[in-house]
Formats: structure tokens, C-alpha cells, sequence
């Protein structure tokens, strides 16, 4: 019983080991090609459903694949149809490596497990290139399973001796329900369905269960995969949220379905398995069978859900709902699971910083709606958005800091003052929307009236000004480096027409035209409106710095 207990133990812990350190060597052997391709063939579903089955197939880990595209969803670069695609895919490319399992039972891969951990340790170990050194480490974790899957059969004889063991799975596990939330739990607990579905493999040949609780088990490893998703999720956006449930509910939905036809997908799995060991000659034990349910279930979902992706992703954007205001104060599109790929990490920041942008000309045009309409609920807008507006300024600054401390071109490294110089002006912009809010209150407290044309000259500069922040906003949304410059060429009719209203105003005091009251607080508006366009004008020559340097990259990158 000793020996069982500590190879259970041992032997689990090894398969577990061994399935992360391949997964983590081959995706980061992979990483920047994995990354790309997420990034950019993932336009339709059907191309993000292939894109999803071949990065898995590479990486080994579904999961990896998820928590990634949960990160691009939350950083704003990829859309939920793709992402609901990417995980379709996903769950198909993983159950290679039940396979190999089931493969290593007929052909005793499991006698070699030593000699390709000595090999892996060797190419680790002499490599200098950082992309082989990964190889040998993925090579060392494929050894390491097999290790640690030949340390659990070492326990078959045990097990098959153990009446307490065969009573609780012929007894307990056998009950669908509880079948399902064995497996969704013991790897929720392990984080990995691979590692679950091969102890399913080790109980299934010592005959303590039978097919159909396998089965059940393995529908549970379904659910029980995606915890960690859910659990990146927590931090994100309403996007990032919906692609985590979405492969949840994808998942639970499956289950459900296989459940309705339990007794024909068993038998579909039985025929299935005798016809490729008859055709091909591959494995016809329980184990080959347990591997080839958990492909089928897949490849099975994956063909019922995906004509109706597109009324997927619409129940999913009715029922997963943003949490409301409080989600205003949280970074959308920022993700830690980006910083490794600063390219990705950059248009992550740019997103945010353009959501930033957006909200304080939100802050501008309440303040000046406030001014006109005399309507105070614009004006307490403001300062609540302004808090929003000083938060996300922390966040992304933090954020562009973490990107700064990763390995980056020269040209990235441009970017990193730039942005965070673009994101301090658009926070002072805000600023100055809180100082007008406060002239405005003063105003309206006193009493004091603007004449006419007083009215009609801030008028005509608030437009040049919100013309001058729209381009911008605009040049930053586009790319555009000719606008962001054209958009530079403004602010000196902000300084001239500033300067005109100012002239204009000190005229009318002379002239006893307006109280001095009224013309001080006036002034003290013009002011702020002139030191808004040098932000922008400010803000768009980082811009253009930052642009720059971006253009370069993805040039590279190319």
C-alpha cells in the first residue's frame, strides 16, 4: 500500500511537472510566432478555429492558448467572434496529447522516458540559443510525463488488488453527476485536463472503471480546464469576461449535450476505436478509447458550435453584462499577460490611452454644456470623471514602466517617454476641465454675465480647440503621423485667437461694457482654453514620436 500511495504521489506529480515544462518550452519557443498569429489570422472564425487547433497542437496547453486570448480580448486586440473561434480550436489541439498517452501504452514509450529526459537536459543545458535551450526544456517535460505515466502503471498491479479503491469508483464515481464533478474538480485543482485525463487512463487499465465512468470523468476535465480562464478574467474588461465564459458555457453546453446522448456517443467511441485499430493499427485497450472520447467530444462541440457562432456571441453580450460605473474606474484593454510581447503590450497602452482621451473631451464638452446650459449635473460629471481620468494615468504609466523593463528595440524604447508624456498631457487636460468647472461655478454663484459677443468669441475658440483634440484623438485612433502633424500647425491660432478675445475683453472693460468681476473670470476661462491646445500640441508631438517608433516595429516585425 506504501508503494502505491508514493507512486501515486510521485508519479502524479512528475506527469503534472512534465506536461506544464513541455507546454511552458514550447511556448516559449514558439511565443513570438504564437503571438502573431494570434494577432493577426484570426480575421473569421473559421480561421481563428484552425489558428487555435495548430498553436495548441504546438504549445500542448489549451489553457495557455485561452488565458492568451482572454489578454488580446481584454487589450482590445482581437474581437470575441475570433476568440470564441480560437477556443473551439484550442480544445481540439490539446487532446494530442491524451493521444501520445494512449499511443505510449501499445508502443511502451514509456522505456524511453529517461534517455529523451537526458537528451532534453543535454540540449538545455549546452545551448546557447535561447529557442533550443526552450526545445530541450520541452524535450526534458515530454520525457518527464512519460516518467511520471510509467510510475503510475508501476501501480496497476496495486490498484487492481485494492477492494477500497474499486468500491468507490464502481460505486460512486459511476453516478454521472458525480462522475462529472471528480473530473471537473481534480483539475480545476491541477489545472491541466492532460494530467486528469491520463490518471483516468491508469484507473481505466487497472479495471477499477469501466468506459462510461472514464467518459464521465473526462466530461468533468472538460469543465474543470476552464478555471484558469475565468480566473484571468476576474481583473478584465467586460470583453475579456465574455471570451472566459464563453469558453466555460462552451464547454458546460457540450457536456450537456453529450449527456442527452450518452448511451450512442459511448457506442460511437467503441466503434470508432475498433475501426482505426483495424485500419491503422493503432491501440483498441480502454486507453486508446478514453483518448479518443475526449478528441471526439471536441471535434463534436466544435462542429455544433460553429454555424451558430454568431447567435453564441450574441447570447453571450445580453447574459455577461458590464458590472456598471465601477467599471469605469478599471483599465480595459492593460493585460500582464501582454508585457512579454511588448508589441502587443504598446497597442494594449495605446488603446487605453486612447479611452483616456476619450474621456476628457467627455469632461470638455460637459464643462462647456455646463457653461451655456447652465446646467450643473454637466459640472459634477466632470469631477467624477476626473477621477476616472487620474486613475487610468497611474495604471497605464505603471503599465508602460513594466513594458520599459522587458528586452525592447530601440525604437520601443522611444515609445515608452512618448507615451507616457501623451497620457500626462490628456490628464492635464483634465485638469483644465476641472479649473473651468470651478471659474464656471464662480460665475454662476455671483451671478456674473458674459455680454454676447463674449459668449460668441469663447464659443469660436472652444471649437478650434475641440477641432484641434478631435484630430488628434483621431491621429492616435488611425496611426495617422501627417494628421497628428497637421493638427501641430492649429495651436498658433489658438494663441492668436486667445490672444484677440483677450484684447477684445480688456476693450470692453475700458468701456465699462462688463463688470470687472465678469472679465477676470472671463480671462481666467480663455487662459485655460489656450493652455488646453498647448496640450494637445504637446500631446501630438510625443504622438508623432511614439507613432514613429511603432511604424518602425511593425515594419520589422513584417
Amino acid at each position: 500500500m506504501r508503494d502505491l500511495i508514493f507512486g501515486l504521489i510521485g508519479g502524479t506529480a512528475l506527469l503534472m511537472y512534465g506536461v506544464d515544462k513541455m507546454g511552458e518550452g514550447l511556448e516559449k519557443a514558439s511565443g513570438p510566432m504564437m503571438k502573431r498569429m494570434l494577432s493577426f489570422f484570426t480575421g473569421r472564425v473559421w480561421s481563428a478555429f484552425l489558428v487555435g487547433i495548430v498553436l495548441t497542437v504546438l504549445v500542448q496547453s489549451s489553457t495557455a492558448i485561452t488565458v492568451l486570448t482572454v489578454g488580446f480580448v481584454n487589450a482590445g486586440l482581437m474581437k470575441l467572434p475570433n476568440a470564441v473561434g480560437i477556443i473551439y480550436g484550442a480544445n481540439i489541439g490539446t487532446t494530442i496529447t491524451a493521444q501520445l498517452m494512449a499511443f505510449s501504452f501499445k508502443f511502451k514509450l514509456t522505456e524511453i522516458a529517461l534517455p529523451v529526459i537526458g537528451i532534453g537536459f543535454a540540449i538545455g543545458y549546452l545551448a546557447k540559443n535561447k529557442t533550443t535551450k526552450n526545445i530541450g526544456d520541452a524535450l526534458m517535460g515530454f520525457g518527464m510525463m512519460f516518467l511520471g505515466l510509467k510510475i503510475l502503471n508501476s501501480g496497476i498491479p496495486f490498484m487492481k488488488e485494492s477492494e477500497a479503491l474499486r468500491f468507490f469508483f464502481q460505486t460512486y464515481a459511476a453516478i454521472p453527476l458525480v462522475g462529472i464533478l471528480l473530473g471537473a474538480a481534480a483539475t480545476a485543482l491541477v489545472h491541466s485536463s492532460s494530467a486528469t485525463v491520463a490518471l483516468v487512463m491508469v484507473l481505466g487499465q487497472a479495471g477499477l472503471i469501466n468506459l462510461e465512468t472514464s467518459i464521465l470523468i473526462m466530461l468533468g476535465d472538460n469543465i474543470g480546464t476552464c478555471i484558469t480562464a475565468q480566473l484571468a478574467s476576474l481583473a478584465g474588461n467586460i470583453h475579456a469576461r465574455r471570451t472566459a465564459w464563453a469558453h466555460t458555457l462552451y464547454n458546460i453546453f457540450g457536456v450537456f449535450l453529450v449527456a442527452l446522448v450518452f448511451s450512442p456517443f459511448v457506442w460511437l467511441i467503441e466503434t470508432a476505436t475498433a475501426y482505426l485499430a483495424i485500419t491503422f493499427g493503432f491501440g483498441s485497450g480502454i486507453e486508446a478509447q478514453i483518448a479518443n472520447s475526449h478528441t471526439l467530444f471536441n471535434v463534436i462541440s466544435a462542429i455544433v458550435f460553429l454555424p451558430i457562432t454568431k447567435y453564441y456571441v450574441i447570447f453571450l453580450e445580453k447574459f455577461i453584462k458590464s458590472r456598471g460605473h465601477d467599471d469605469d474606474y478599471k483599465i480595459h484593454y492593460l493585460d500582464k499577460l501582454l508585457l512579454d510581447n511588448p508589441s502587443s503590450a504598446f497597442r494594449a497602452s495605446m488603446a487605453e490611452t486612447i479611452r483616456s482621451a476619450e474621456i476628457a473631451k467627455k469632461m470638455l464638452v460637459n464643462t462647456m454644456e455646463g457653461l451655456h446650459g447652465n446646467d450643473s449635473k454637466k459640472l459634477d460629471s466632470v469631477n467624477k470623471d476626473e477621477l476616472i481620468l487620474n486613475s487610468l494615468q497611474k495604471d497605464i504609466t505603471a503599465y508602460i514602466i513594466e513594458i520599459s523593463k522587458r528586452s525592447l528595440s530601440d525604437d520601443e524604447s522611444v515609445m515608452v517617454p512618448a507615451m507616457v508624456n501623451v497620457i500626462n498631457y490628456i490628464e492635464r487636460i483634465g485638469d483644465r476641465s476641472e479649473d473651468l468647472v470651478d471659474l464656471i461655478r464662480i460665475a454662476q454663484e455671483r451671478n456674473l454675465k458674459f455680454s454676447q459677443g463674449a459668449l460668441q468669441g469663447l464659443k469660436d475658440l472652444e471649437d478650434m480647440v475641440m477641432n484641434m483634440y478631435d484630430d488628434a484623438i483621431k491621429a492616435m485612433t488611425d496611426g495617422d503621423i501627417e494628421l497628428a502633424m497637421k493638427t501641430i500647425e492649429i495651436e498658433d491660432k489658438v494663441d492668436e485667437l486667445s490672444r484677440q478675445l483677450s484684447d477684445a475683453h480688456l476693450e470692453r472693460l475700458e468701456k465699462s461694457k462688463c463688470t470687472v468681476d465678469a472679465g477676470v473670470i472671463y480671462l481666467d476661462i480663455v487662459t485655460n482654453f489656450e493652455r488646453i491646445g498647448d496640450h494637445v500640441y504637446k500631446m501630438c508631438l510625443n504622438l508623432i514620436n511614439g507613432l514613429k517608433g511603432s511604424t518602425k516595429e511593425d515594419k520589422t516585425q513584417a
